[in-house]
């Protein structure tokens, strides 16, 4: 008898010890920041700068809804080469004012062809980050066109994100937001090499930046 009080003392010791089936830390939910660069007017918002590039020419025509604006009449022109995700009608003639990473408060005049046709918001669905900030300061922007590589362990996933570090994020051809799992209060991508090769690896979003059409 007193061999197995001394036993089930040991056992229960032992589980209640701490170093035993410790969960993980959780980590923070996500922050989601707003940053709204131009008015309903076409004027920059206050605090922001507007840098002139005559040598740059965009086309808004066809009109398709930028796929990082929560607000109508806020567009993703062409050529992929000019990143014209987030661009807005300017008050001047023949001009769009472009947003070219939401972390900086300077947008881009470039010289506009064709019209600039009204668009309503993108849809929740589709509706993705700009730029995200992973949990370790990696920053990750969306994708604008271009030839990716392939994922050779996933074939039909495609390159959504370039990142700083940590290759790119990989997203399955029909996920939401740009292969950014938002199911959980802590947001989360897939990255993995640039060139295809390797495996994934799960990283949790600390910031998310999206645009919005600033009050007038």
């Amino acid at each position: 008898m007193r061999a197995f009080v001394v036993a089930a003392l040991l056992v229960t010791g032992l589980a209640s010890s701490p170093a035993f089936g410790s969960a993980a830390p959780v980590p923070p939910a996500t922050v989601k920041v707003f940053v709204a660069p131009v008015t309903a007017s076409g004027v920059a918002a206050s605090g922001f700068t507007v840098k002139s590039e005559p040598d740059d020419v965009v086309t808004c025509s066809p009109a398709y809804p930028s796929p990082v604006s929560i607000s109508p009449n806020v567009e993703e022109c062409s050529p992929s080469a000019a990143y014209a995700v987030a661009c807005w009608k300017s008050a001047t003639a023949h001009q769009a004012l472009c947003l070219l990473d939401p972390r900086k408060r300077q947008l881009t005049a470039a010289k506009l062809t064709g019209k600039f046709g009204a668009t309503k918001a993108i849809s929740k669905r589709e509706l993705s980050p700009f730029v995200i900030v992973l949990t370790d300061g990696t920053y990750c922007s969306i994708r604008d066109g271009g030839a990716w590589g392939s994922l050779k362990s996933h074939p039909t996933y495609y390159g959504s994100y370039s990142c700083s570090k940590h290759g790119v994020v990989w997203s399955p051809s029909n996920a939401a937001h740009y292969g950014v799992d938002e199911s959980a209060a802590s947001w989360t991508v897939r990255t993995g090499n640039a060139g295809g090769g390797g495996s994934l690896t799960t990283r949790h979003v600390a910031k998310a930046y999206f645009v919005a059409t600033a009050s007038s």
